[in-house]
């Protein structure tokens, strides 16, 4: 019975720090959806179109290296803290989500979009391309990621910005001169809040 109280407190809560049930279901399902859909579902269309391309084609990684499967532990080091972080900071401090249908309220130039304008998609890109290491797939690392890599950076650049832009006005386009677009800038910058 305690657990079931501790629940309903719980839940309790998530309602009123979202502002009401209907957003907290928006906040929910989008949270769950978009997990579910960067961190299982795009990486498993990856490696299996990858690899049905690389029967097809005769390709391998392996070829060159046959230890290149340790190496998809760099890029997974590399990019979950990006995307793990990001999508937590949208949560906690934007009061949204990484998804259009329940986007941010406000403008985020702290945590990890202090160093990038796009953490999100840099450790998105770096996941997939672990996988695609993983899977020894030349056709998910160079085609797929690829692919996704230039449909996220292309919607981020031509949609995104626009729209932020429009909504935050002066203070996105200060924020985008001093912040880059991808890459990760780590030099003494000045804190945000």
């Amino acid at each position: 019975m305690k657990e079931r109280a501790h629940f309903k407190a719980v839940l309790a809560f998530l309602v009123r720090r979202s502002g009401s049930p209907h957003r907290f279901a928006h906040l929910l399902a989008a949270s769950l959806f978009g997990s579910t859909l960067e961190l299982v579902l795009i990486p498993a269309i990856l490696v299996f179109v990858g690899g049905k391309l690389d029967h097809t084609f005769g390709l391998s990684l392996r070829a060159r290296a046959p230890h290149l499967r340790w190496l998809a532990v760099v890029p997974f080091v590399a990019g979950v803290p990006w995307l793990a972080w990001s999508i937590y900071w949208q949560h906690k401090k934007g009061e949204g989500t990484p998804l259009p249908l329940v986007p941010t309220r406000v403008l985020l130039c702290d945590g990890p979009y202090r160093f990038t304008r796009n953490p999100m998609a840099l450790g998105a890109i770096l996941w997939l391309a672990g996988w695609a290491l993983l899977a020894n797939s030349p056709s998910a690392l160079f085609g797929g990621v690829g692919i996704f890599a230039l449909f996220v950076l292309s919607w981020d650049k031509w949609i995104e910005e626009k729209e932020l832009l429009w909504k935050h006005g002066s203070a996105y386009e200060q924020y985008r001169r001093r912040t880059p677009f991808l890459l990760p800038r780590f030099r003494s910058l000045p804190r945000q809040q």
